[in-house]
């Protein structure tokens, strides 16, 4: 269970997909919130069913990794 909306998961996970292959790998940096960053880390889980890396750059922005939908356990 979530506490996210699927359409929030949605627009969230369109944010940080990789926007030529959403089954690709996924490294997304940007200044956003910290709650931001939990619905995309949560979006990413939804859609791609991996964990994700979270880092707090020095430059205050955040990076998010996945190995994404196509390396992870429900991937081809």
């Amino acid at each position: 269970m979530t506490k996210y909306t699927h359409e929030q998961l949605e627009a969230a996970f369109d944010v940080v997909k990789n926007q030529d292959d959403w089954r690709a790998a996924i490294d997304y940096t940007g200044k956003i919130t910290h709650e931001q960053a939990q619905l995309y880390c949560e979006a990413i889980r939804y859609y791609t069913a991996t964990t994700t890396l979270l880092q707090v750059l020095t430059t205050g922005e955040y990076r998010i990794k996945s190995v994404g939908y196509r390396m992870g356990p429900a991937g081809p």
